[in-house]
This record gives C-alpha cells, structure tokens and sequence, in this order.
C-alpha cells in the first residue's frame, strides 16, 4: 500500500487562489483514494451487521415494552426502531471520528471538501439522502461513483462531502 504523502493532482488550472486546509476542491492526493470504492463497499457490509446488531436488540426491547404497555407503546417503538440506521450514521460520523465503525475498520473517513469534518446536521442529511436515494433507484445511483476519481456519490455531490482513506501511522 502506498504511502499518503505521494503528489497531489491538480484538477483545475484555473482555480488556483482557493486553498484551504485539509484538501481543496481542486486538488487531492490520489493515494487518498486507493481502492475507495471496494472499502466503502465493506465499510457498508460492516455498518449493515452493525446496525442488524443493534435492530435486533432493539426489537428484542421494543417488544417486552410493547408486550408491558398492553400494545399502547407499540407505534411509537415502531418509528424508533425505523430511526436506528439513521441514528448510527448520524452520531458517528457527525461525532469526533468522522466514520461508522464500519468505515473505521475499512480506515476510511467522511470530511468536508475544505478538510473540516461533518457536523451532526452533515451526517444527518447525508444519510437521509443516501437512504432516499438507494431506496428510489433501487441503488442504481450508486454507479455514480464510476464517474469521478475520488468515488465520490451523488449525496457526496450535493452535501460537498468527500470519503477518503485515512493514512496508516507508522
């Protein structure tokens, strides 16, 4: 594997006043990218697991609570074993490392396209609008990232988000 600190590629000559910290819009190091779609591939296979961990267990409860309530909590325990994958996605990569746990074994990472990392509200839409938009299209969307060098997606696009491989400490 390649180090990170190889040359960065400039995509566009005639945007060069704009730097910022992190990675410009404008310029990335390509090792960054090495094999980034096979790793969110298995970063999501991961999450999926994951997240049917934490459904199961979940459902498990919602049913002695709604079994306890004689049904009358039953609607309710309904709508927040539906938020569960959003709640993952949210509070992880909205959070202090920027991945799902999926993505941290797979060492990748979500961040804005001025190096920042997402907020709460990033994560929150941005998984809003991965759901929405592979349940629409029946995942056809995600050929997008066969398109652009970075893999980034179409809610990549619209959230001005990149997914990038974290470098390995020596």
């Amino acid at each position: 594997m390649n180090n990170s600190n190889g040359p960065l590629v400039d995509l566009s000559p005639l945007d060069r006043g704009r730097k910022t910290r992190g990675m410009s819009s404008d310029s990335f190091n390509p090792d960054d990218f090495e094999a980034i779609r096979l790793r969110r591939i298995f970063a999501y296979a991961i999450d999926v697991v994951c997240i049917a961990i934490i459904t199961f267990i979940a459902t498990v409860v919602a049913t002695l609570l709604g079994v306890i309530s004689f049904g009358l909590l039953s609607p309710l325990l309904v709508l927040i074993l539906a938020l569960i994958p959003l709640s993952y996605h949210t509070l992880l990569v909205g959070g202090p490392g920027s991945a799902t746990l999926g993505m941290r074994f797979m060492n990748v990472r979500m961040e804005r396209m001025n190096g920042d990392k997402p907020d709460y509200l990033v994560a929150f839409i941005h998984a809003v609008l991965f759901y929405l938009s592979v349940g629409v299209t029946s995942s056809l969307i995600l050929l997008v990232s066969l398109f652009n060098p970075r893999g980034r997606l179409l809610h990549d696009y619209l959230l001005d988000t990149v997914v990038r491989r974290i470098p390995l400490r020596s």
